[in-house]
């Protein structure tokens, strides 16, 4: 066997394992797609909007903003560790802003 021919074959062995291995994953592909299709959420999208807003309204009002308190208490817990472990004086910086974090706990 000589070098061209050897080549050859190496060239069409490699094209037809690509191949295969993509024909696979798009068979894949096509059997998640049509398993997402078959189990997907089948709720009309007026019965998921009120559903949405029946939980929206269920929960409790939370009053804007953070109480004077723990802001407070948040800036004297920062002061102490900056202290603590850089040394970093009252002045030597600046909270410019602290608000309430959006997400809820799941558990």
């Amino acid at each position: 066997m000589s070098l061209g021919q050897i080549f050859i074959t190496a060239l069409l062995y490699t094209l037809i394992g690509m191949g295969t291995v993509f024909c696979v994953l798009i068979f894949i592909s096509i059997c998640i797609w049509l398993l997402g299709k078959a189990f997907g959420p089948k709720k009309p999208a007026a019965q998921a909007a009120a559903a949405a807003a029946a939980v929206t309204a269920a929960e409790p009002e939370e009053p804007e903003g953070i109480r004077p308190e723990v802001v407070a208490a948040i800036m004297a817990a920062i002061h102490q560790q900056l202290k603590d472990e850089e040394g970093v004086e009252e002045g030597d910086y600046i909270v410019r802003n602290v608000r309430r974090a959006t997400w809820r706990h799941t558990s």
